[in-house]
């Protein structure tokens, strides 16, 4: 799909203003693994592609117009009507639909951010600044993925499964979590599940478990 390459077109004018500051999620993140690790090979299950930013963007000196980027390479934005105003936060193309994401700040209970400094807004959701944490980059066709490591996703799956009212969807978070297994480093897995906390530690071993009764419907 041609729609690919202006994915990277994207990635590539945001690694000249944010390379640290973004990072994608979604199943997209196990297509582009195989860029990373030739043995894995994970199928797309959907065209929703989630670009997932810091909350230090905000803050950030720059003037990007992403959403003008956006529309160039034919993606235009979804308005939606929201509790807090308008949101511009997913743009939808021919076959492929962008999504943007941020960190959720404390308190915050509005549904839209609005990042004037790129001319989009972003919706807010908890969790997803673990996966900044520990970026690692797959090269695909001479652009620079930025990709959350292969822990730190497993881990992020299986605690985002326990807040999903969709059955299916939550499934399918334990499963791609599992799947990922293949690619993580037993030790540094380790070393993070041992670190986890709370609320974060208490969603993690309910995957978990509920994961180990899943392999016996198979």
């Amino acid at each position: 799909m041609i729609e690919i390459e202006d994915i990277l077109k994207v990635i590539e004018h945001l690694n000249k203003y944010l390379r640290g500051y973004y990072v994608l999620g979604g199943s997209w993140v196990l297509y582009f693994y195989r860029f990373k690790y030739p043995n894995f090979k994970y199928p797309l299950k959907t065209l929703d592609i989630d670009f997932v930013f810091s909350l230090y963007v905000r803050n950030k000196r720059l003037k990007l117009n992403l959403q003008e980027i956006l529309e160039d390479l034919g993606f235009f934005p979804e308005i939606e009507r929201t509790m807090t105003g308008y949101s511009y936060s997913t743009f939808k193309g021919e076959n492929i639909d962008i999504e943007f994401i941020i960190e959720e700040p404390a308190g915050y209970k509005g549904k839209i951010l609005k990042l004037d400094n790129l001319n989009i807004d972003a919706t807010p959701l908890p969790f997803v600044g673990d996966l900044l944490e520990d970026i690692i980059y797959a090269k695909v066709e001479g652009v620079e993925v930025p990709l959350p490591s292969p822990e730190k996703f497993h881990i992020h799956k299986w605690i985002i499964a326990q807040r999903r009212q969709n059955i299916p969807k939550k499934q399918n978070d334990l499963l791609q979590g599992l799947e990922i297994l293949k690619i993580a480093d037993t030790n540094k897995l380790n070393e993070l599940t041992q670190k986890l906390k709370g609320k974060r530690k208490k969603l993690y071993e309910k995957s978990q478990r509920e994961v180990e009764m899943l392999k016996h419907t198979f």
